[in-house]
């Protein structure tokens, strides 16, 4: 029963793990080829850096 288990549960997660199958549920926005990955970041940093400032930031009580 156990290795049932075991083999039913990794199977899920083979499947899940898939890029393809968090894309297909809208969970994530893009698929990037791996070498691209600088340019995107860059793009990020680039929109960040020129976003307007609308409220001033504030985290808040943080409890640890």
């Amino acid at each position: 029963k156990e290795a049932a288990l075991f083999a039913h549960i990794k199977e899920q997660y083979d499947e899940q793990i898939s890029p393809y199958y968090a894309a297909a549920r809208l969970w994530t926005d893009a698929i990037i080829d791996p070498l691209e990955t600088r340019q995107w970041i860059a793009i990020g940093i680039e929109a960040a850096n020129n976003a307007p400032i609308e409220r001033a930031f504030n985290l808040g009580v943080i409890q640890v």
